[in-house]
């Protein structure tokens, strides 16, 4: 297996070199990419490896629950995970795993009714009864994130665990509650909220982790067009997602370099091509057989979720900030995410966003011009 991962890598990090050193079209980067994850799919379907995956969770959950009992001078049970998007795919995974290593885990949900079928399947699996714990959590609406962060602050002074997973992608054009667009806004605005207004609880909380869902995707586009998250006619379905897994890309490293000392680590992290709902809006998985070639092929749930776990429990990363990660090993970047002006200028442009409410062009006209300081 471990050939497996560095080979796939080996060629993506060449690819993306490539593409970045030479400014070759963004067509060539999708093919790379695309074939590779491909190759690594099938690959790991034709030698077998289905039982790896839950093989590497219980070495993790192992792992972390040994050194727990070795260092922690607080009982396990007091010690709290938050994952968004947990009532299905890799979100789901992820949680029974963290809960299963020992943490109060809880679902942040937008839809309460699957938050509260995953809620019985996760104790039901499991026998975990107290572990798991619903909460609605609507990464669209700021008011939604608010009033999370404020319930869980009642609720608990701790949290050494924050799983940014939920997302959604390839959305034909919609906004959020609040007038982003909605892919940009959900996936990265939501999260960056979110996280901040945890950042108090989280430093409070010794050795917290923050896992941040990216994506490959993140590679496709040269660089954050502002224009595209703020003009309605500029709208792409991919790349508009793509620019919104590049800000999280860009935003963790950010987020790790503003919080070196604090004791909290930030990383990111690829899961893969996975058998999800994310892709549901596909045009082209609607085609007769595409479907089910594409469930064969990719990586099922629980394989998708290996390196969210990874990144969750492991103690190899005890210490570890401001990393990318595909396959269970540090993985290249996207150069923009390594870009102290571009990540300076996202953050304000993210400021702007969530103080306005607005896509008014004269609100946003320091941040979208080229002449713009960071």
């Amino acid at each position: 297996m471990e050939w497996l991962r560095n080979c796939i890598n080996s060629l993506e990090n060449g690819g993306l070199w490539l593409h970045h050193r030479l400014g070759l079209p963004g067509i060539f980067i999708v093919v790379v990419m695309s074939l590779c994850e491909t190759a690594y799919c099938i690959l790991h379907q034709l030698f077998d490896y289905s039982s790896c995956a839950e093989t590497q969770i219980n070495k993790h959950i192992r792992a972390h629950r040994l050194q727990a009992e070795q260092n922690s001078n607080e009982p396990e049970a007091k010690r709290v995970a938050i994952v968004t998007g947990a009532n299905g795919g890799i979100g789901y995974e992820t949680a029974m795993a963290i809960g299963r290593a020992g943490y109060t885990t809880i679902l942040a949900c937008r839809d309460v009714k699957r938050g509260q079928k995953a809620l019985g399947e996760l104790q039901k699996a499991t026998g975990l009864t107290d572990t798991f714990k619903l909460m609605e959590l609507d990464l669209a609406s700021f008011s939604s994130i608010d009033r999370f962060a404020t319930e869980f602050g009642k609720s608990h002074s701790q949290l050494h665990l924050l799983v940014c997973n939920a997302g959604m992608a390839f959305n034909h054009y919609d906004t959020t509650y609040d007038g982003l667009e909605s892919q940009f806004g959900t996936n990265y605005v939501g999260h960056y909220m979110l996280i901040n207004q945890l950042l108090d609880v989280l430093k409070k909380s010794e050795g917290a982790r923050i896992t941040i869902a990216s994506s490959i995707a993140a590679a496709m586009v040269r660089s954050i067009d502002y224009s595209r998250v703020t003009d309605v006619w500029r709208f792409n379905r991919l790349i508009n997602y793509s620019t919104s897994k590049l800000a999280l890309l860009v935003y963790s490293h950010a987020l790790a370099r503003h919080l070196q000392g604090s004791g909290v680590t930030v990383n990111a992290f690829h899961p893969g091509l996975v058998t999800t709902g994310l892709y549901r809006n596909m045009t082209i998985l609607a085609l007769p057989g595409i479907h089910d070639l594409c469930k064969w092929m990719w990586l099922d749930q629980k394989t998708g979720s290996v390196t969210s776990v990874y990144l969750a429990l492991s103690p190899d990363l005890n210490g570890k900030s401001g990393g990318y990660y595909a396959r269970e090993q540090p993985t290249t970047t996207h150069p923009d995410a390594l870009d102290l002006d571009v990540q300076d200028r996202l953050c304000k442009f993210t400021d702007i966003l969530i103080s306005t409410n607005t896509h008014a062009p004269k609100l946003l006209d320091s941040i979208n011009t080229p002449t713009s300081s960071a």
